[in-house]
C-alpha cells in the first residue's frame, strides 16, 4: 500500500479506487486508452483553505514542491511524490493541489488526471487541437462536455493548451481528463 494511504484519514484507499473507476468510465466514453498515453499528473479539489493546508502537509511527508505558481489568481501546488501512485497501469509521481479561489466542488477529493497527446514536429497550438479534435470528436457527442484553454503562467515559455473533458451529466461522475501536448516537468523547468 502506498504510504498517502496509511498516513491520514484525508487519503483513503477507497477512495482513490473510487476516482480510477470514475476516470475509466470517462475514458471509454471519450475512447479513450489511458495505457497508449502518458498520465502525466493527478489532481485533487478541495473548497477551504484548511483543507488545502491538510493536503499539503500530507504531501509535504510524502515528497517536495516542483512548483508553486499563481494560475487564475490562486496558487497551485505541483509535488512530486517519493513513491509514485499507481494509476491505470502507469505509475504517476506528481500530484496537483490548487489551493481554492471561489469555485465549490461537490465532494473534495480526487478530481481530474491529465494525459499528454505530444505535438507532432512543426505542429502549432491551433494545429494540435485541430489534430486531436479530429481524432477523437469529443465535440460531437452530447453526453461530454469540453473546454478548450490555452493558460498563460508567469515564467512558462511553452505553450499549454489544455482540452479538458468530462461528463456533460455531473450528477454521477464528475471526473475530467485534461489532454496537453507537455508534460507538466517540460513546462515547469524551460
Amino acid at each position: 500500500m502506498h504510504p498517502l494511504f496509511s498516513d491520514s484519514d484525508l487519503a483513503t484507499i477507497a477512495e482513490f479506487e473510487h476516482f480510477q473507476q470514475k476516470i475509466t468510465q470517462l475514458a471509454q466514453a471519450m475512447a479513450v486508452d489511458l495505457t497508449k498515453y502518458q498520465i502525466d499528473h493527478l489532481a485533487i479539489r478541495v473548497n477551504s483553505e484548511d483543507n488545502a493546508r491538510k493536503w499539503l502537509a500530507l504531501f509535504m511527508k510524502l515528497g517536495t514542491i516542483l512548483s508553486d505558481n499563481i494560475v487564475n489568481d490562486r496558487i497551485i501546488y505541483l509535488i512530486q511524490l517519493n513513491e509514485p501512485l499507481m494509476f491505470s497501469g502507469q505509475p504517476v509521481d506528481i500530484v496537483e493541489l490548487p489551493f481554492p479561489k471561489n469555485k465549490r466542488y461537490p465532494l473534495e477529493s480526487w478530481e481530474h488526471i491529465e494525459i499528454v497527446i505530444p505535438f507532432n514536429e512543426d505542429e502549432n497550438v491551433s494545429q494540435w487541437l485541430y489534430r486531436v479534435e479530429k481524432k477523437f470528436l469529443w465535440n460531437q457527442l452530447t453526453t461530454l462536455n469540453v473546454k478548450v484553454s490555452v493558460p498563460k503562467v508567469d515564467g512558462e515559455r511553452l505553450p499549454n493548451p489544455s482540452i479538458a473533458v468530462s461528463f456533460a451529466d455531473k450528477s454521477d461522475n464528475f471526473v475530467c481528463i485534461k489532454v496537453h501536448p507537455y508534460n507538466i516537468k517540460t513546462i515547469i523547468e524551460v
